[in-house]
């Protein structure tokens, strides 16, 4: 009587799973960014671009140096003779980005060049402070962007220009303070930014007119205080200032550059949304801060100020540049774990459901259209290296052992149930994408086994989603393939 019961349950429970509507992030592109791996490790970009490729990873980023593949960077005089707009200038060293652009177009993975400071000290504005991020000259960097948009050409799928701009190690100064107290400070790095910008997206634009540039590639935090050297600014209030609105979005005409302002052009917005050790769904509750679960500010806010005519949209044509909005490309999200990072990291089981989360709340976001992991290997950890900032966010330790994030990247999987409801998403995906058939099971408490609930295709991308009734804590997981049967992670949901 019971099994008997327990089968009429189930059926009706079947009866009642239905495919959810099709997610606006249904076209996700997966990505990754490790430089480690493809530019300063021997030997190991052609066996990491091959093994990205049978995990599904679709388009990966390729920082492009300045102070690394220019001439003298430390000498406070440009080399004589050098034609900087030149790439096949004998004195230009593009031996690491050669390596890991052509290691990863033999595997299909498409490519973003982050083309970024630090500068060479020759191209500072102020050569004789030796500081390779002070306010560099824009015409230099532009011809330095139109080498490399010249000798990649056709090969870069996108661009993104100046990593990080908020952060102090990238770009200085962020604040210029006219006395000693905070209140005295401006936001300083926005105009050097957007004239940098400005520069080096006309510079792609000429060579490769129909080459998406991306701005922004912002860090999701700033820092704590204005007036010392290694201060940095937060997100929203650097987009503010970039766009010359004030704080309550009114247009600025006294900050720095905007007297005379023209709107600065991105084809879409990047963003780097790292939580630390909270998880995905969680808000730091710091001002101008946009982590992975506050993408709606950054939306937001770039929103406003595209309608107060401070960012247009480089995608649209003509008078659409002003109310198209633009696209969201998260080209680097990364978890650190504990082990081996006891001061910034997660458990290596946090990481693993971070990650997978995090992907199902940009899959929801339809105005993301790239989710990017940072990294695939841990970065070295010890004195010198956590001092110059290293991470420790792979999907696997820097010894190549896996984490258990390494099995789960193949096929994220999510079940999300709303406070008070009683109906779940089912969210997965299978890496890499093309239609497969997927099988969701599901285990009620009390019961011992898993049973099927609906075999369902993916889409091309490899994304499936269905909408289930939950009346009792609830394990579901999906598992898919035929020689080699492959199982997702178990997700388990209470109503509450």
């Amino acid at each position: 009587m019971v099994r008997a019961l327990s089968i009429a349950l189930l059926a009706a429970a079947v009866a009642l799973v239905a495919p959810a509507a099709a997610g606006a992030g249904a076209t996700m592109k997966t990505g990754v960014a490790d430089d480690g791996l493809m530019q300063r490790t021997d030997g190991r970009a052609e066996p990491t671009a091959a093994i990205w490729q049978a995990s599904g990873v679709e388009q990966s980023r390729v920082a492009v140096v300045w102070e690394l593949v220019a001439p003298d960077p430390s000498s406070v005089r440009k080399p004589k003779g050098f034609d900087a707009r030149n790439p096949d200038s004998p004195d230009y060293n593009w031996t690491s980005v050669d390596t890991a652009v052509t290691a990863l177009r033999a595997r299909g993975i498409k490519v973003e060049l982050s083309v970024t400071t630090p500068a060479p000290i020759w191209a500072s504005s102020v050569p004789s402070r030796h500081e390779p991020t002070y306010k560099p000259q824009p015409d230099e960097f532009a011809d330095f962007v139109h080498a490399v948009a010249v000798r990649y050409g056709s090969r870069i799928a996108s661009y993104a220009l100046i990593n990080e701009p908020n952060l102090w190690q990238w770009l200085t100064p962020q604040w210029s303070c006219s006395g000693a107290t905070e209140s005295s400070c401006v936001a300083a790095s926005p105009e050097i930014y957007r004239e940098l910008f400005r520069a080096g997206y006309s510079a792609i634009k000429e060579v490769q007119p129909s080459t998406p540039v991306w701005g922004g590639s912002l860090a999701p935090l700033g820092g704590p205080t204005r007036n010392d050297a290694h201060s940095s600014i937060g997100p929203l209030l650097f987009l503010r200032r970039l766009g010359c609105v004030t704080d309550d979005f009114l247009r600025d005409r006294s900050g720095p550059g905007c007297r005379n302002f023209r709107p600065v052009t991105f084809d879409a917005l990047a963003h780097h949304p790292h939580s630390a050790w909270r998880a995905p769904n969680s808000s730091n509750d710091v001002a101008d801060s946009v982590t992975i679960g506050t993408i709606p500010r950054l939306t937001s806010t770039i929103d406003r100020i595209q309608s107060r005519g401070g960012v247009l949209n480089g995608s649209a044509v003509g008078a659409a540049s002003k109310t198209k909005r633009l696209d969201v490309e998260i080209d680097e999200y990364g978890v650190q774990t504990n082990p081996p990072d006891e001061w910034s990291g997660v458990s290596l089981r946090n990481q693993d459901n971070y990650l997978q989360e995090a992907a199902y709340m940009m899959w929801k976001n339809s105005r993301v259209k790239l989710f990017s992991q940072y990294l695939w290997q841990d970065e070295p950890l010890d004195k010198v290296s956590v001092t110059a900032g290293s991470w420790q966010s792979g999907l696997y330790f820097a010894d190549r052992t896996p984490k258990p994030s390494a099995a789960s990247f193949r096929n994220p999987f999510w079940v999300d149930l709303p406070r008070h409801s009683r109906r779940a998403t089912v969210w997965g995906q299978v890496r890499p994408g093309g239609q497969t058939a997927v099988t969701v099971q599901s285990r009620t408490a009390g019961f011992a086994r898993y049973a099927a609930i609906r075999t369902v295709m993916t889409n091309r991308s490899g994304f499936f989603v269905l909408t289930v009734p939950v009346r009792a804590k609830t394990a579901f997981r999906f598992y898919y393939g035929t020689d080699a049967v492959k199982t997702s992670s178990v997700r388990t949901v209470t109503p509450r």
